[in-house]
């Protein structure tokens, strides 16, 4: 009688086959549960790849889109200061006509004098306007007031001595794209780098100052001269005002590119990320058949001892 007992190794290679089952399984199983068809870095090593490199621009442009965020808060409020100082002008040009009349008294001079020096100080604390902590009219020296109302210039004692500079503050906005996202003080209100501008048609605080001047002495030719000089102010704050919306026009572009670019990108990486469900769904079923086959052989053949082959 010939007696037949398990073949040890046809055991050891179901049970090897067993494990590679359950981890095709499990792999299947992570496919379904994330969406994503490359589980492990090991699965796809060029899908891999791809994905990281995807990844990787996305990530980068998204830093440029903060960037671009960040700049834009600096832009939208040197452009609304620039707004308000524009209206500031636009009355004092007002307050100028008004004291050219030949029937105002010293009295009513002296009045629309005191609105004067009231938008001046007005105009002295816009152009020491803080934001996040930083003067957004000091060039570069974000960190020191840039104007100071109770220090004039040499030989220019209406004017106001500025402290900051004349340098962009630019911010990186793309892989060799920068923009600059402050308009410095000097060139706002005194119409140029200082200290060449100081008493020039162009310096905003002394045309306010010397239109005050000129309206408490009653001196006529020296008020035509500040409305003159405000009016070449008016001109100067739509340039740069224009100058401020262009900058911004041309980073809110940059932005739109940049979300469109990662859009498409992140489109590409679904592509080569995404699980093709109804392949997933046929593998998973089959491994779990094909465990369940073979657990219930190996229970069998476990089961069975010499007696079993003896009977």
């Amino acid at each position: 009688m010939t007696i037949r007992t398990p073949n040890p190794i046809n055991s050891s290679q179901m049970l090897l086959d067993l494990q590679r089952s359950k981890e095709r399984y499990s792999n299947y199983a992570s496919q379904l549960t994330t969406g994503k068809a490359i589980v492990n870095l090991g699965d796809d090593p060029a899908g891999s790849a791809a994905i990281l490199n995807f990844q990787a621009s996305i990530d980068q442009n998204s830093q440029f889109i903060s960037q671009i965020n960040a700049a834009t808060g600096f832009l939208q409020n040197s452009e609304t200061v620039a707004s308000s100082v524009q209206t500031q002008v636009t009355r004092l040009m007002e307050l100028a006509q008004s004291g050219l009349n030949g029937t105002q008294s010293a009295t009513s001079r002296g009045a629309i004098a005191s609105e004067v020096d009231g938008i001046y100080t007005g105009l002295v604390n816009l152009a020491n306007t803080k934001v996040q902590g930083k003067y957004i009219f000091a060039g570069t020296n974000t960190t020191t007031v840039p104007f100071d109302a109770a220090t004039a210039p040499a030989g220019q004692p209406n004017s106001i001595t500025y402290n900051g500079n004349n340098a962009n503050i630019d911010f990186t906005v793309g892989a060799s794209a920068t923009t600059a996202t402050n308009i410095p003080g000097d060139t706002l209100f005194l119409g140029g780098a200082a200290p060449g501008s100081y008493g020039g048609n162009l310096d905003l605080f002394n045309a306010a100052k010397s239109l005050s001047v000129a309206l408490n002495s009653g001196n006529t030719a020296n008020i035509q001269t500040a409305y003159t000089n405000l009016q070449a102010i008016s001109t100067h704050l739509n340039d740069v005002i224009t100058q401020l919306g262009g900058l911004q026009n041309g980073i809110d572009n940059i932005k739109t590119s940049l979300q469109d670019v990662n859009t498409n990108l992140q489109a590409v990486q679904d592509t080569v990320e995404g699980v093709d469900y109804p392949t997933a769904i046929t593998g998973f079923s089959r491994e779990g058949t094909a465990q369940s086959a073979t657990l219930s052989v190996l229970s069998k053949i476990s089961s069975k001892n010499l007696f079993d082959y003896l009977a």
